[in-house]
């Protein structure tokens, strides 16, 4: 494996993204049926919230990887690396990328480089099923059980979620978008500066 290949890289970094779905719903759900035997209890999801935190922070310290591994790449070409900087002070979702993972490592809220001035933190990490249908007339997804069976049908997959606030409570985004946004704007900077 090259360390040094940018584009191995996105690629690795693209399948830790994609470690946030699991599409084996069933190993996600328990179920059983209540007493009166009329209904049935569900529980989706089987990870406590350390794990889902864990699950997503291995994801976020990933993408954040990025940042270094461009102005690496630039530093090889004689570019000046304080470009990849100047990037991300441009984009609100790099900047609340760059904290949340300062944080981490760091300690909340930031003392030094506070890039955002949000305070950006993570709330709300949970899984949960994400059902979609096809385009096609008539398409459907969910679950069906019974007595003895528990069955998903249609695309389903369990996904990994959180909402990321600021310092005074207001909502700033969906961990989804935090992650889809800084992925394309970094891949972006890649082509801009001819790095894959």
């Amino acid at each position: 494996m090259d360390y040094n290949d940018f584009s191995s890289r996105l690629k690795r970094t693209i399948s830790s993204l994609n470690g946030r779905f699991d599409e084996e719903v069933a190993v996600y759900v328990n179920y059983s049926q209540n007493e009166n035997e009329s209904s049935f209890s569900i529980i989706a999801g089987n990870d406590d919230e350390e794990t889902i935190i864990n699950k997503i922070f291995i994801i976020l310290y990933n993408l954040s990887s990025l940042k270094d591994h461009l102005k690496n790449h630039l530093k090889g070409k004689n570019i000046n690396p304080q470009i990849i900087e100047d990037e991300i002070n441009n984009s609100l979702h790099l900047q609340i990328l760059i904290d949340i993972v300062n944080q981490e490592k760091h300690g909340y809220p930031l003392k030094k480089s506070n890039r955002s001035d949000k305070n950006p933190i993570i709330k709300h990490a949970m899984q949960m099923i994400n059902f979609t249908s096809n385009s096609e007339p008539g398409a459907i997804a969910g679950i069906s059980y019974s007595k003895n069976e528990l069955n998903v049908f249609g695309d389903s997959k369990m996904e990994l979620t959180a909402m990321i606030f600021d310092d005074k409570d207001n909502f700033i985004f969906m961990f989804d978008e935090l992650i889809n946004i800084c992925f394309e704007k970094f891949e972006h900077i890649a082509k801009k500066y001819n790095c894959i």
